[in-house]
């Protein structure tokens, strides 16, 4: 019986600091906390001497005070830690981009990084880069734009994952980014815990590379697409094809599911390739790295 309880503890205690340290990793909790969560050192002093009354004890079960006093003590200090923000929906600033992009000569290169929240690329009738960046009021998204001889370089980033606080009831942090349709551009993101959807059906993209890490990924391909690369941890990726190109997947795995068997691909050593890959002029080479992601790829 001793030994049951003491197993319990044990596992109580490894559970509760892997979830807040999964936490800090995830951003929902401030990197700060560890700093708050040191104050409790003088914990030590109660759950030895819980140890010492109850060791011998008949009533060898209420050692298990001491992980449920520790648990308590870990959550009042996040929460309070937090200021109470894990509870509040709060407000939301709108900060518009807008950028005109007058050269067909040059090509615009599109850099984003974005975590914890919504992000939206779609296409724009006009030559320009817009958007509405709707985040918690405090962060304020970091905006870069570089011209150079042949590219312009635009870059767009959300705050480090340390300062911003993820609630559970906060639904107000959405990036919702519009790219002209002949623009000639070629579009990088990084993704952290987010839902994504890259509509690129009606832009004029050759290359495509993404980043994503703990997130939803929809992704929307045109016939004007040469390369695209992603790297995905954790992640959910649904990847729509235009039915008339020819496709050609490099494929490196680990613990992912796919559908490949329902498409009819020839399965190569690490490769994929549609039966009309030789024979279409339009071809899309896709380089996948992929570890514990679930992937969906459909034709349309």
């Amino acid at each position: 019986m001793k030994q049951h309880i003491e197993r319990i503890s044990n596992g109580l205690y490894i559970l509760l600091f892997g979830f807040v340290f999964l936490w800090i990793s995830l951003g929902f909790v401030k990197m700060n906390v560890i700093f708050q969560l040191l104050k409790l050192w003088p914990l030590f002093f109660v759950i030895v001497g819980i140890e010492i009354i109850f060791k011998r004890a008949k009533l060898s079960f209420l050692k298990l005070l001491s992980p449920i006093i520790v648990i308590s003590s870990v959550i009042g200090i996040i929460f309070v830690s937090q200021a109470g923000d894990l509870f509040h929906q709060r407000q939301i600033e709108i900060f518009k981009i807008n950028q005109n992009f007058l050269s067909d000569e040059k090509i615009a290169d599109f850099n984003v990084n974005f975590s914890l929240g919504e992000l939206f690329i779609i296409d724009a009738h006009d030559n320009s880069i817009s958007g509405d960046l709707a985040v918690p009021k405090g962060i304020v998204p970091e905006l870069n734009f570089k011209e150079f001889e042949k590219e312009d370089l635009y870059e767009i980033s959300g705050n480090p994952l340390s300062d911003y606080v993820f609630s559970p009831w906060d639904n107000s942090h959405k990036w919702d980014i519009r790219i002209g349709r002949n623009i000639s551009s070629k579009i990088k993101i990084k993704t952290y815990a987010s839902k994504n959807k890259f509509n690129m059906s009606n832009l004029s993209v050759s290359d495509f590379i993404l980043d994503t890490k703990i997130s939803s990924n929809e992704i929307i391909l045109n016939d004007t697409i040469k390369k695209i690369r992603i790297n995905s941890v954790g992640s959910k990726l649904s990847i729509l094809i235009p039915k008339e190109v020819g496709v050609k997947i490099s494929l490196n795995k680990f613990l992912i599911i796919d559908n490949f068997k329902e498409l009819g691909l020839n399965r190569g050593f690490k490769e994929y390739v549609s039966p009309n890959y030789e024979d279409v002029t339009k071809k899309i080479d896709i380089d996948l790295d992929l570890k514990f992601s679930e992937l969906e790829i459909k034709y349309y």
